[in-house]
């Protein structure tokens, strides 16, 4: 079974879990999971894929997504529209050339080329905001059950 990697270090700002799926299918079925339980908060979905989630999808997290476009390599990057998708667009605009340059000091260098990896073979990374003990035994449980790659807590410091 796999577990959860918690790669927060000595950092502080909110705590989020990431999970990474294959296919809108299994993503839209543990988002509508976790709404339904009233554990659903703040995060975010990246992704590279030119297909779209299911269009009768009532997701918060799948409906409005804004387009990053990074040179190294040259991709666009759709994230759900939200502090997550600003913090990287700004991170983006001070210089980030990839994936992985913007997602510096929320994850180590090598995880954050994981997760770029990821994006690029057309895998959906869901990142959500833990807010209680709770949200934490919960999410993360259901998240290690059904990703069939990779669930980590990291801490996002967001800009002021």
């Amino acid at each position: 079974m796999q577990k959860v990697r918690d790669i927060r270090a000595e950092r502080t700002g909110p705590q989020f879990v990431v999970a990474v799926f294959d296919d809108w299918e299994a993503l839209h079925a543990v988002l509508v999971d976790l709404e339904a339980d009233a554990t659903m908060h703040a995060g975010a979905v990246l992704h590279a894929r030119k297909d779209i989630p299911p269009s009768a999808s009532s997701v918060g997290l799948l409906k409005d997504m804004a387009h990053l476009h990074f040179s190294q390599p040259r991709q666009d990057i759709a994230c759900t529209v939200g502090q997550i998708a600003h913090e990287l667009s700004a991170r983006l605009a001070g210089g980030a050339r990839s994936l992985t340059d913007a997602l510096h000091g929320w994850f180590s260098s090598d995880q954050a080329g994981q997760l770029q990896n990821h994006i690029g073979k057309g895998r959906l990374v869901l990142c959500l905001q833990l807010r209680t003990p709770e949200d934490f035994s919960v999410v993360c449980g259901r998240l290690v059950q059904t990703s069939p790659h990779m669930v980590e807590l990291c801490n996002i410091e967001f800009e002021a």
